[in-house]
């Protein structure tokens, strides 16, 4: 069998050994590529977590030490604990492949400067293996994360917490409502969950609404200093106050009696547990002594309530602190009722230090009994308002009535000829916990 013709062939000598050398060099740094990036991707996720982390350990020390220190860092035990937290989890300060850095506050960011956020960098330095045939040198692997700890004051002036109700909020009567400072927020999703039927207005910087309002009669509900600041379908705000831990029932508190005359009393109460206390009326005056008398300034009411019709309240100026009064009683008579006179006054003001900072009055949550305060002649109380399962009855007569800073319930009625006056103010309202993760 003869052949068409010859074949020739090809003699490049080491041609194919050098494209094999070429192409297995380029598949092995593909494949250490791949191999050391999944590495990579690895210390990442590892060295982001524990940047976090530290950071979240360190917020949670400048939250603890917030009412003392503001949010700084007085005596390093917040960055401390970040760099022990590192440490404790592969990534010492100083260590062979590792560097922590803490910054308290933080240097860069939108958050550069401020009190209360910690900065934490993270770096560890990736040992070659695979990609040591491009260079010997460590790959690092850097991680960044920004925390806050602090206690804050919620910038809202009213929160209606109930979720399904009709008028949750309502005014009635002919007086004004004002809150100023803060927003108006109003949980329910009824069509009809806030109301305006009296012949006042509702006023305040905005007011936001999950569901629908009603105005009808000659009342107004007005927003300034903008106007129009109405917003409906807005989504439900959480109890910014849901945290705040029950008081501990404390010892027993004083109750010390005087003669006025004409059957009239003075009272003056120390902080404690109380329980039955008698009703003051028109021409008494209770004095109430603040938290450095004893047991934070807290007043226990175990049971029965507490009653005033027309009492002169007052703070004790021999002690300072404030004062909170916690009704732990469920009961149907179990009240807070207070009333004011015209001949009168009433002054109360919240504690202003601790966990229960700006705080006036707190109900057991699980109480459903409704609170009555009526502002008549000077009255003027300061602090939040905190009843989560139960309505809140505001009402003024006469002049402007200030009743309270801010107030977080379950429903909120508006009643009575004269003026309320919610007055919002960062320093005298309760405080929500930050514990987070802002960058």
């Amino acid at each position: 069998m003869k052949f068409p013709g010859t074949i020739k062939v090809c003699k490049r000598k080491g041609a194919i050994a050098v494209m094999v050398a070429v192409s297995l060099s380029l598949l092995l740094g593909y494949a250490a590529l791949s191999l050391e990036g999944g590495q990579l991707h690895e210390n990442k996720r590892k060295a982001q977590a524990t940047a976090d982390a530290a950071a979240m350990a360190a917020a949670s020390v400048l939250y603890e030490n917030y009412p003392q220190q503001l949010g700084k860092d007085l005596y390093g035990s917040a960055s401390s604990s970040a760099y022990s937290y590192a440490a404790e989890n592969g990534f010492p300060a100083n260590g062979a492949d590792t560097e922590v850095t803490v910054y308290l506050p933080p240097v860069s960011g939108p958050y550069k400067g401020m009190d209360g956020y910690v900065e934490v960098l993270l770096t560890y330095y990736q040992d070659r293996s695979f990609s040591r045939i491009f260079g010997s040198q460590k790959m690092p692997v850097r991680a960044r994360a920004v925390a806050r700890g602090a206690w804050t004051a919620p910038n809202i002036g009213i929160i209606v917490l109930d979720y399904t109700g009709k008028g949750t909020l309502s005014a009635q009567g002919n007086g004004a409502f004002t809150e100023t400072g803060a927003p108006v927020i109003v949980n329910s999703n009824n069509s009809s969950a806030m109301v305006d039927t009296g012949n006042g207005k509702m006023i305040a910087p905005e007011f936001r609404i999950t569901g629908g309002y009603i105005s009808s009669g000659n009342g107004e509900i007005v927003t300034q200093p903008v106007a129009n600041q109405i917003f409906t379908g807005v989504h439900p705000t959480p109890d910014p106050l849901a945290y705040l831990p029950v008081p501990q029932q404390p010892s027993s508190g004083t109750v010390d009696k005087s003669s006025l005359g004409s059957g009239k009393f003075h009272y003056t109460l120390g902080p404690g547990t109380h329980t039955n206390l008698p009703n003051f009326g028109t021409g008494d005056k209770v004095t109430f002594k603040q938290a450095s008398a004893g047991n934070g300034g807290v007043y226990y009411i175990a049971n029965g309530g507490i009653t005033s019709t027309g009492a002169t309240i007052e703070m004790d100026t021999n002690s300072s602190g404030g004062m909170m009064i916690y009704n732990a009683g469920t009961g149907t008579n179990d009240k807070i009722n207070i009333t004011g006179n015209s001949a009168g006054s009433v002054n109360i003001t919240p504690i202003t230090s601790g966990v229960y900072t700006g705080m006036t009055f707190f109900q057991n949550r699980t109480a459903s009994q409704e609170i009555h305060i009526e502002g008549n002649g000077t009255f003027n109380i300061k602090g939040t308002i905190y009843a989560a399962n139960a309505e809140l009855q505001a009402a003024g007569k006469g002049t402007l009535s200030n009743i309270g800073s801010q107030y977080v319930t379950r429903e909120l009625q508006i009643t009575g000829n004269g003026n309320v006056g919610i007055t919002w103010n960062p320093t005298d309202v309760a405080r929500t916990r930050i514990i987070t993760l802002v960058e």
